[in-house]
């Protein structure tokens, strides 16, 4: 008999995998190599080598609603977490329940794999949008802050 992992297993173990991989590979030489830590690099290294890719927030975006769309259509039930314990935030909870009211029809009418690409071809337009002036800036908590007092002088 097959157990299912707990959804917030697989969220730790994915986080878990997503913070080694981010960690990158520094310090893995072995223990009698000295030379590379010995040697400074030329200094046009830098410069030919290509930068880092660096996920922006729409590419994270998109990948986070793609992951979490697809796991609430393939496990049927939904995963029993709130957006917050998935790693979204309101904006991108609400881009992840239009499109998985899109995936839903689009695979009832057309079968699975036409579900999918609605589902990547969404959330990269949600997400796009979302995020094509940066970073959204609003607090959430703004209208529940009561102001300051002043200060007598």
């Amino acid at each position: 008999m097959r157990t299912r992992a707990r959804p917030w297993a697989r969220v730790r173990i994915a986080l878990a995998c997503a913070l080694a991989s981010a960690g990158g590979l520094t310090g893995c030489s072995s223990a009698g190599d000295t030379t590379a830590r010995d040697t400074p690099a030329p200094a046009t290294s830098s410069l030919n080598s290509p930068s880092p890719h660096t996920t922006s927030p729409a590419e994270l975006c998109t990948h986070l609603i793609t992951y979490w769309a697809k796991q609430e259509l393939d496990e049927g039930q939904g995963s029993g977490l709130d957006y917050q314990e998935k790693g979204l935030s309101d904006g991108q909870n609400a881009i992840l329940l239009t499109t998985l009211a899109a995936a839903r029809t689009e695979r009832a009418a057309h079968g699975a794999a036409a579900g999918d690409r609605l589902i990547e071809q969404r959330a990269q337009r949600g997400c796009a949008e979302r995020y094509r002036n940066g970073t959204p800036t609003t607090d959430p908590w703004a209208q529940t802050k009561l102001p300051t007092p002043s200060s007598p002088s």
